[in-house]
Parts: structure tokens; sequence; C-alpha cells
């Protein structure tokens, strides 16, 4: 009887456990079924995933493909719990500082500007906005970008501090984990297309519960794009094109596989590296630039905003083709008396504006009447 009853238990026993099982497993999922996770066009540094009672934004390291940088459970009633391995952020958020000036577009066209309390190195900063902002106390200016001061920030009691990292061990952003703000990792600049670099506007916005709004606004930059591109579908005559300028012995090149390489082919220049498989830099010197660009055509993103200064600089950049013919330009056309440059600004929200700058710089004749917004001419 004893035994009997043993096995009855064991067997009572067995039945709850394979139906608690079932039951966690059916719930479990319930919770994948409910998330949607939102497909990027072109970005891949991170993803958004809508669930019921939050939103998850994933950061994914620009150094170890596929492998996690950062998570943060978005939600919008501060009673709600979220799992334990990210970053709890309350939405939308009021108070932030911006590490970066390439924030400032999106959060201008996400119609909120206002939420940023604190930024860095101003007299750097192109946003007329922004600018009056520090002039009048509501922005705070906290120093260098690489080195914010702590104390300050604190002071301003942020929601959240959004930067971003060019290594994994960053030691002001140690610093600032030690604090306890939400550190948002926007790796905009890692991206390897234009339009990659321009859908973060949908990371930020999830941060300000403007999801919806982003879409659109992305969606019309990515047909204006589009719509550029298609003006020069059928050119065959494409001018070679050189990129950049030496600095202190060091020439750097635009990879082939970078957004600036993207840019130039689809606006149909002709680039020497174009087909190199690197999404970074390429470091060269004035004697490698000789060897290989003296012929070409064009010459875009000089510092200088003359020929002459350009000479006084380095009397080798004479020897250039481009030089000679006086087809050098820069990208100074918005610049403040402070030397704030709108292109380091809005141009990476807007690559579609930037493609149409290069077109009319390289096939004129196919946008008669179009003023470039940030390349400028030489003189």
């Amino acid at each position: 009887m004893k035994n009997k009853t043993i096995r009855f238990i064991f067997f009572i026993s067995a039945i709850m456990l394979v139906t608690t099982s079932c039951s966690l497993k059916s719930q479990k999922k319930n919770v994948i079924e409910k998330a949607q996770t939102i497909k990027n066009a072109y970005a891949k540094g991170f993803s958004i995933t809508n669930a019921k009672d939050y939103t998850i934004v994933t950061v994914y390291s620009p150094w170890k493909k596929g492998e996690i940088y950062a998570k943060y459970y978005l939600v919008k009633d501060s009673l709600q719990k979220v799992p334990q391995d990210g970053t709890r952020v309350l939405i939308p958020i009021k108070k932030l500082v911006a590490n970066s000036a390439t924030y400032f577009e999106p959060l201008s066209e996400l119609n909120s500007l206002n939420i940023i309390k604190g930024t860095c190195s101003s007299k750097f900063i192109y946003s007329p906005y922004i600018l009056n902002d520090v002039k009048t106390g509501k922005i705070k200016d906290l120093g260098d970008a690489f080195n914010l001061n702590i104390e300050q920030t604190l002071s301003l009691k942020p929601e959240a501090v959004m930067t971003t990292t060019y290594n994994s061990e960053d030691a002001n952003v140690k610093r600032f984990k030690q604090t306890g703000i939400a550190i948002l990792f926007n790796f905009e600049w890692m991206e390897d297309s234009p339009l990659g670099r321009a859908e973060w506007i949908k990371f930020i916005a999830a941060f300000v519960d403007k999801q919806s709004v982003a879409n659109k606004l992305f969606d019309q930059v990515k047909n204006n794009y589009q719509n550029a591109k298609s003006l020069v579908a059928d050119v065959k005559d494409q001018p070679t094109v050189m990129v950049g300028e030496d600095f202190r012995g060091s020439w750097s090149m635009p990879g082939g596989h970078s957004f600036n390489a993207q840019l130039i082919k689809d606006a149909k220049g002709k680039y020497f590296y174009e087909n190199d498989t690197t999404t970074g830099s390429i470091n060269s010197s004035i004697e490698d630039a000789l060897v290989k660009f003296s012929t070409a055509q064009i010459w875009i993103s000089t510092e200088e905003n003359t020929l002459k200064d350009l000479q006084s600089k380095n009397s080798q950049y004479t020897l250039f083709n481009a030089f000679k013919s006086k087809q050098v330009y820069n990208w100074n056309n918005r610049m403040n008396s402070s030397g704030g440059n709108d292109y380091w600004e809005s141009a990476v929200s807007r690559p579609d504006i930037v493609l149409k700058d290069l077109i009319k710089t390289f096939h004129p004749n196919l946008l008669p009447g179009y003023k470039p917004t940030y390349l400028k001419k030489l003189q």
C-alpha cells in the first residue's frame, strides 16, 4: 500500500511538473509573440523591439560583430518592472545631455531639441538654437566631449547622457557609469552607408517616444536620396575624385566601403579606392596621393577656403590637376563666425542633401538652378 501511495504521488508530481513547464513555455511564447522587432532598412548598429509593457532598444558593438554593447528597456510607467540585463529608461526623456552635435538635427526634426540641458565645446557649435540657449544659460557647456565635467553634469540632474565611444574601454564613459545616469550609446558614425547613419533618428526617437514621426522623416530622406540617385542613373562620364588633404604627414582617404565612398559612387564620381573593402579610412601620404590622384578632376573635403591658403599650406598641392583647374571644394558653406560648421551637425541626418551637392559638383547640368547647401568651391 505504501509503495502504491509513493508511486501515485510521484505520478501526480510528474504531471504537475510537465503541466507547469508547458504553462511557462506557453507564457514565454505569448510574450515573444507580443514583441515585434522593427527591421531597419540600412542601419546595422541598433534594433528596436516593441513589447507589450516596454520597448527594447539594443545597441550592437562596433568592434565585435553580433555582440550586444548595450540594452535599454524603455517604459512609460515608473513602476513597470523590466528584465535585469539592461538599463531601464523612463520615456519620454525630458532632460538630456547631448555629447555630440550630430544629435541636434534629429532632435530638431522630432521637435524635441528643448530636452537638451547640457552639451560640450559650444564654441564649435553651429545650431543658432543651441548657441542661444547656451548664451542664456538654459543649456550648460560641460567642456570637452572626451572629458565632460561630471560635477556640472550631475547638477543638471539629466535623465540620460547620449554619447559615443571610440573604443570599448572608454575611461570617460566608465566614470559616468558610476554616477547612475543612463548612458545612451549612439554609434551612428560607425555605419558604412549614408542612409544607415541617417536612420539613427529612429534610435533617438525611441527615447522621446516619437517612433512613428521618425519613420516618416526617415522615409522622406530615403526617398529624396533615391530620387537624387536616379538623376545620374544613366550617366556614363564620371569625373575622377580626390578626397581630403595632408595633415602632419598623413593623408586619410575614405575606404571603399565607407559612407563617403558610397556618396561619391551614388553621385557617379570615379574614386580610386572604390573597390577597396575598408569601411573606415585608409592612411596615405601626399607622395602616394600624387601617384594615385594627380590627374583627378575634382578635389573635395579640404579645410581651406581659398586656393591661395591651400597653396600656402603645402606648395605640393599645386601639382594636382584639380588645383590647376580650380576644381577644389570644401564642406564649409554653412559656418558661423566662431567656426561652427553645419556640415558636421545636420549633414549626418540629411545625406539626400549631401548627395545633391555632390551631383551638382560632378554633373552641374543635371541640377540647373540648384545651389549647394554644404559644399563650396574654393576661390
